[in-house]
This record gives C-alpha cells, structure tokens and sequence, in this order.
C-alpha cells in the first residue's frame, strides 16, 4: 500500500513518517508542496494521502477538489490546526476519508489509516474498480476450498491487503483455516521469496520464550553448545507465523511487543542487538478485545497485531461448502489409500450437511477419511459415518417418483447402496431374503444384467 504524507511543515512531515514506519508501513511518501503534491497524486497510484489544510500557493481543499475526480479510489485524510466545521463538512463533500485536527493523536491516526485500508479495498480490490474487471484469486489461495461467496470475498480482501506488508491477525475457531491462510498471505505479500517460519505459540514454554524467539550465542547457558537464531532471525525479510497468540503470558507479552516497537531482537549472552525486518502474521480462536477487557492481554499489543483484521467463519455459517468439501476431502483420502469410491449416497451427503462440527473443516476432513476406510462398497453410507440409513429427501424424492416400477426402484437403490443388500433392503422396507430373490429374477432379464453388473 502506497501512502503520500502533503505538508509545509518538513518537522511535521518527520515525525508522521517515522510513525507510519514504526508501525509497518514501509512505502510512505512524502511531499512539501501543494503544487507538486497534485502532480504526483494525480500521475501516481497512492492508496492514502494525509493532505494538509493551510498550505502556501494552493491549500489542502484545493488540492483534494484538484485530484479527487483522477483519483477516485484514493482515500484522503485532511490535518488542519484549526477545529471547524463547515471546512471540515466541505472536505467530507469533496471526497475526503476523514477530517483529524492537530496534535493528532497517535493511534487515531493509525486506526483512521487502517479503517481507510479497508474502505480502498472494498471499493477497489474486491470489486476490480481499478482495473474494470473482476477481481482474481491468486493461485496462493487454492489449498483453501470454497464455493461460499462470503469466503470469497474475504479470501479476495485478504488478497488485496496482504500486499501491503502489515501485521494481520486472523481469527476463527478452531480448525477453521487459519494457518492455510496465513500462508497464502506469505505467499501473495511483498516478500514471497521470504522464508515463512510457522511457531505455535502455546508449545514454547515460558522458560525458553527468549531463546526460541530472540536466538542465543554459545555458552549462553548450561546446553547452549553453539550460536542458534531465534524464530524472529530465522523469519528476517519473510513471515512469522505466530499461531494461538491468545496463550502468550502478560510477561512475554511485554518482551513481544518490545521486538515489535524497536524491530530488534538481542540473543541471550550477546549485548548487541540485531535488527531485523519481519512480517507478523498472527492468529487465535480467543476473543483478544474481551481478553484485554480481562487484562489478561494488552491493549498495545493487540493495536499492533491488528493492523489488519480477518476472521474466518466456522464451517456451519459457509453456505453449500459441506458437500464440496466432503467430495474434495474423499478424493484426497481414496487417493492416499488407493482405494475406489465414487462418492457418498443421497443419504450420507443428506447427512453430512445435518450434522454439526465443532472442529469445523478439520473435523469434516477426519470423518470422511474415517468413513472411506469403513467403506468397501462404490458409495459411502450413512453407516460409515456414524448414522443409519432412512430415505433422507433426495433418495425420498426419487423413490416416489419411481413407485408403479418395482424393478426401477430396486435397481436404484441398489446402485446408490453399492449393491450393499442390507442398506438397500432398509431403505425399500423388505427384507434382505426379497432384496436377494429381486436381484436374481431381475438378473434373469437382459435389460438389468448390465446395470447390475456384478451386485
């Protein structure tokens, strides 16, 4: 994301730059004069602009009425000393984001600049504004498996504010995605070519917090018998993946932030401090605002992993993903074990979609592997994935439909069932001794023989 910072004031202009740049906004520009501010903006390609008011030559008015209409999709942010009304009424007529009186208070700036992110997003990158076509998914995003248009379109958000090399951090509950999409932002960010260093949070002990994190030199400590660079080393000029962020102690919070404020890690038993330039991407199932009304985690913290905000919605709320992905899972799982399913019966994927899952797509995916290796017929079974056969609606539907040909109705059932007599007897509500005497008389007529096959 490309920021423009227009002001007379070059002190001014100073401290706004290193202050974007402490909290992760590395392409920010700056410009002290109007006349070039509106050559620049309206020649380049700047996301935000934070124009200031009173300027010599043209003012900040004149400016955003000047540029606005070349320039539809960039967001402005006026800063003027002077607290008034009717100009600021005038500049939100003009096109302006917001309207921020100085002194500028620090983290308002930061969230009317992160809210004004999100605004240039929706507007532009979910809907190809920009280019006049409909936005894309980069390739990044095909591990995670979607038809819901509500995914699609935070995968698309995702996509557009990955660019822009700030800290993200993703919520949902528990096996939701998180860590798929993670990567994808990795992937799609400033800095692909980065390494990627994935650490779960909750797995590092309190004791090592430092030494896994900030690295140690040798001697450092009893068993320190060679240098070793910490996860914020080993991720330097890439991503690091910070999973279940919830479960970071107050007193490691502390240290993490310090990292996060300085861009400096010191290993244990080194006095120097080394520098390095890491993308955080971090992730939780735990309510992170209701923790810091808990004080159990810190407000200044959470500011800083939520430059960019994503969550995820729990499988239940993804609609018509349960049978595209059970499908997709089954295949993968056939695959692996090298055995031939053709699918699920009417009543399985009936019942698929009726059932809950508190783990979400993690769940799913263990139940339908756990149901292909209990299933040795062409369909899986309700059986095979803990319920019992009933004619569910769609094998309902049809049965009715076929009720003045007793032969049709069986040779339906039977191939839907994998020729399993048992399933097939339940459901046409005869026993398996007349499933079995159907299945011969219809195999003593040619039309059936080759649907039957070897049933």
């Amino acid at each position: 994301m490309k920021i423009l910072m227009v002001d007379d004031e070059p002190m001014a202009l100073s401290s706004l730059q290193r202050l974007l740049k402490r909290c992760g906004y590395r392409d920010v520009e700056t410009c002290d004069q109007s006349p070039a501010a509106l050559a620049r903006i309206q020649s380049g390609t700047f996301d935000v602009v934070f124009l200031d008011l009173l300027m010599p030559e043209m003012d900040g008015l004149q400016v955003l009425e000047a540029t606005k209409p070349y320039s539809p999709h960039t967001e402005f942010i006026m800063l003027t000393a002077v607290d008034d009304v009717d100009t600021a009424v005038k500049a939100l007529r003009l096109g302006a984001y917001d309207y921020l009186v100085k002194p500028v208070d620090h983290e308002r700036l930061i969230l009317v600049l992160e809210h004004a992110f999100e605004r240039r997003a929706l507007l532009s990158g979910l809907t190809g504004a920009s280019s006049g076509t409909s936005a894309t998914l980069s390739e990044a995003f095909d591990p995670i498996i979607t038809h819901c248009p509500r995914m699609k379109e935070l995968l698309l958000f995702a996509q557009t504010m990955a660019k822009s090399g700030n800290p993200v951090l993703i919520t949902g509950e528990s096996g939701t995605g998180k860590e798929l999409l993670a990567r994808a932002i990795h992937e799609v960010g400033p800095v692909p070519g980065g390494p990627y260093v994935p650490v779960n949070v909750a797995s590092v002990s309190e004791s090592l917090f430092e030494s896994h994190f900030f690295g140690h030199v040798k001697g450092a400590f009893t068993g320190a018998t060679m240098d070793y660079p910490g996860y914020f080393e080993q991720a330097d000029g890439g991503t690091l993946f910070l999973d279940e962020i919830g479960e970071l102690s107050p007193l490691l919070q502390a240290k993490f932030l310090r990292v996060l404020e300085d861009g400096k890690v010191t290993r244990l038993g080194d006095p120097h401090p080394i520098t390095v330039d890491v993308r955080i991407v971090a992730a939780t199932n735990a309510d992170l605002d209701k923790a810091c009304q808990q004080g159990t985690f810190r407000l200044d913290l959470l500011y800083r992993l939520k430059s960019i905000h994503l969550h995820l919605p729990p499988l239940r709320e993804r609609e018509g993903d349960i049978p595209f992905l059970a499908d997709h899972f089954l295949k993968k799982a056939a695959l692996r074990h090298g055995k031939t399913i053709k699918g699920f019966s009417p009543e399985a994927l009936d019942l698929l979609q009726r059932q809950s899952y508190p783990g979400n797509i993690r769940e799913l995916a263990q139940k339908v592997e756990t149901a292909l290796l209990m299933t040795n017929v062409p369909y899986v079974s309700p059986e095979a994935l803990g319920g019992k056969t009933v004619p569910g609606p769609v094998f309902g539907r049809k049965l009715c439909s076929l009720k003045e040909d007793a032969e049709l109705q069986t040779a339906y059932v039977l191939t839907q069932t994998g020729g399993d007599r048992k399933q097939a007897a339940a459901v046409l509500g005869i026993t398996v001794r007349q499933v079995q005497r159907k299945i011969a008389e219809m195999k003593k007529d040619s039309r059936w023989i080759s649907l039957l096959g070897d049933i």
